[in-house]
């Protein structure tokens, strides 16, 4: 029988909730935004007619209802669990989803851009020179929201983060691209499920806010 007094019980243990933080987080996300991820594949699936723009309407209403606020909420949710070392937060991103939703001129502001992109990554796919403009447009979107969410929770306004920080921010938004890309490319759809935006908001965490040393580390150092 295992032991999780022992050494290694211990950090299986420790494992065993830094997955279950992860999955409760992203699990939270994904629900909140089923709807829309349904309505993008729909989006995709119909010719460019009056049918599309109602439909893309639409998704720009859901993501400011859902997508927006409940992205802050995860990234709100991994900055209490880093600084709470806790294990369960269906409430708190849940609640963090809520308050999110009073910051609606952002929201908005992001729902406009993202489904600005939406719309020419699927009208310039004849180009590929626009293509290849639409996707880094996307990259810089994306790299100044992942910038606006972690700067929600840090005592620093976002254009001063974008000075400070540049690479670390594009880096968060090539994390983030990876992450989601992986349900497609490889054929992990669960990833979106459990892990996609939990893991991509506690990368963008990770980079400004790197883990500090065990006591044994420091000891091993001096």
């Amino acid at each position: 029988m295992l032991n999780l007094q022992s050494k290694f019980g211990q950090k299986l243990m420790t494992i065993g909730n830094w997955v279950a933080s992860l999955v409760t987080i992203n699990l939270v996300w994904f629900v909140i935004n089923l709807p829309v991820l349904i309505m993008l594949i729909l989006s995709f699936t119909l010719p460019l007619n009056q049918t599309y723009a109602v439909t893309m309407t639409l998704v720009t209403i859901m993501l400011v209802a859902f997508t927006m606020p409940a992205t802050t909420a995860a990234y709100h949710a991994v900055h209490e669990w880093q600084t709470t070392d806790s294990g369960s937060f269906i409430k708190v991103t849940w609640h963090a989803y809520l308050q999110a939703l009073m910051h609606w001129q952002p929201n908005l502001l992001g729902a406009v851009f993202a489904s600005g992109w939406l719309i020419l990554l699927r009208t310039t796919t004849g180009n590929v020179m626009l293509h290849v403009a639409t996707l880094v447009y996307g990259l810089v979107l994306l790299t100044v929201w992942n910038g606006w969410n972690y700067s929600q929770f840090e005592k620093q306004s976002l254009l001063a983060l974008m000075v400070a920080h540049p690479v670390k921010l594009v880096l968060s938004a090539v994390a983030t691209v990876i992450l989601f890309a992986l349900n497609f490319e490889l054929h992990l759809i669960f990833f979106i499920l459990l892990f996609s935006m939990s893991l991509a908001a506690l990368a963008t965490y990770r980079l400004f806010t790197p883990r500090p040393l065990t006591k044994d580390a420091t000891e091993q150092q001096s």
